[in-house]
């Protein structure tokens, strides 16, 4: 069996995470549904390097794709396991666990088998391996948010052993729910009551912008439920986020009947 390598720089790791909180780009339908996140600018790991991924902000890593030490490239999942959770894997008959190189538009769901790791692309004498300079890939992952089990998929380009880059990602916001590879959920609305709107949160608020006078505000977290509901009538709006938990919300803001879906992160 591979080795699990789990090392990380911590130093690293950190200004990742400062990145990806200022590059998060998903949105998502307000029930729920997907949630997706472009990494901009693209991840590009060489030796030794590890990109971690906390789907639902609840601060624990729910897998890392690195490069491990040995030469062999991995993803690991580390935290929030459900059982053998993990990555999607198949078995390539040699005892060896691969990550499985999934089709855009392929379902994600409990039909796979998942394992705590897979091996996307490993050195030489490890026949099997299904990322290897094939272009970019999708990684089913499954994992635990909240007591419950959610889907989502990892998008990847590996060269060789050695190289690897990290594209986007997303998951299925509602519990024990399938998701498609590449699945990036609602990318935005070209209504024109739309155009102008912005939001950021700073300082416990979520601070909205519209050149257009909001009607209303629904904030929901990441299994559907509704945390905030909230009437506007203004272009400016400040929302007080202080009962909500550290984490991943999808709020819907409603403008002269047009509705505008985003993810935010408290």
């Amino acid at each position: 069996m591979m080795k699990k390598n789990t090392k990380t720089n911590f130093g690293k790791k950190l200004a990742r995470y400062s990145a990806l909180s200022l590059a998060i780009a998903g949105v998502a339908d307000a029930t729920g549904q997907v949630t997706y996140t472009d990494v901009e600018p693209d991840f590009v790991g060489g030796m030794g390097d590890d990109f971690a991924i906390d789907f639902d902000g609840d601060g624990n890593d729910d897998i890392l794709v690195l490069q491990s030490n040995n030469g062999n490239y991995e993803l690991v999942q580390a935290n929030g396991s459900v059982g053998s959770a993990g990555i999607a894997r198949f078995d390539a008959g040699n005892n060896y666990t691969y990550a499985s190189n999934i089709i855009e538009g392929d379902i994600i769901d409990d039909n796979l088998t998942f394992a705590s790791f897979g091996s996307a692309c490993a050195g030489v004498g490890y026949a099997g391996s299904q990322f290897c300079g094939t272009g970019e890939g999708y990684v089913g992952v499954e994992f635990n948010a909240g007591g419950n089990t959610h889907y989502g998929w990892v998008r990847i380009d590996v060269a060789d052993s050695s190289n690897f880059i990290v594209l986007d990602y997303a998951f299925e916001a509602t519990p024990n729910t399938e998701i498609e590879a590449g699945d990036q959920g609602t990318l935005g609305n070209n209504d024109n009551n739309l155009n102008g709107f912005a939001h950021f949160v700073a300082e416990g608020q979520l601070n909205l912008n519209s050149n257009t006078a909001m009607s209303s505000i629904a904030v929901f977290d990441i299994s559907g439920k509704q945390v905030i509901s909230q009437n506007l009538a203004s272009t400016n709006a400040q929302i007080n986020l202080a009962g909500l938990n550290t984490g991943v919300y999808i709020a819907k803001v409603s403008i002269e009947g047009s509705e505008e879906s985003f993810k935010f992160v408290k």
